[in-house]
């Protein structure tokens, strides 16, 4: 894995800390500005909190909380799904690592 993706790892994870704590809009500029770095250097990262979720899904790695059914949410992002733009197209780099639930 590369530099750039262990960053944006962690930068999300700290994201999610801060607004767990009600202390993100005190960081928000600057995380949106690192974010920014990476999208300009063709990253896409997306954080699929609160989507559906079906087995069929394969741009993420899901952990079952609870009973599976068929109306599956993604309630926790461990990390986020990252695709980077390359010169032959878009490419997915890493597979969100997830919880999902049953609501």
């Amino acid at each position: 894995m590369n530099n750039s993706i262990l960053l944006i790892n962690q930068l999300i994870e700290i994201k999610q800390k801060a607004e767990k704590e009600n202390l993100y809009s005190k960081i928000e500029r600057n995380v949106n500005r690192m974010l920014s770095i990476f999208e300009d250097e063709g990253y896409k990262i997306i954080v699929p909190l609160g989507e559906k979720y079906s087995e069929t899904r394969t741009d993420c790695e899901a952990n079952l909380v609870g009973k599976e059914s068929t109306n599956m949410k993604i309630t926790q992002v461990i990390k986020p799904i990252i695709y980077k733009q390359q010169n032959q197209g878009v490419t997915l780099v890493q597979k969100g690592i997830v919880l999902v639930e049953n609501k």
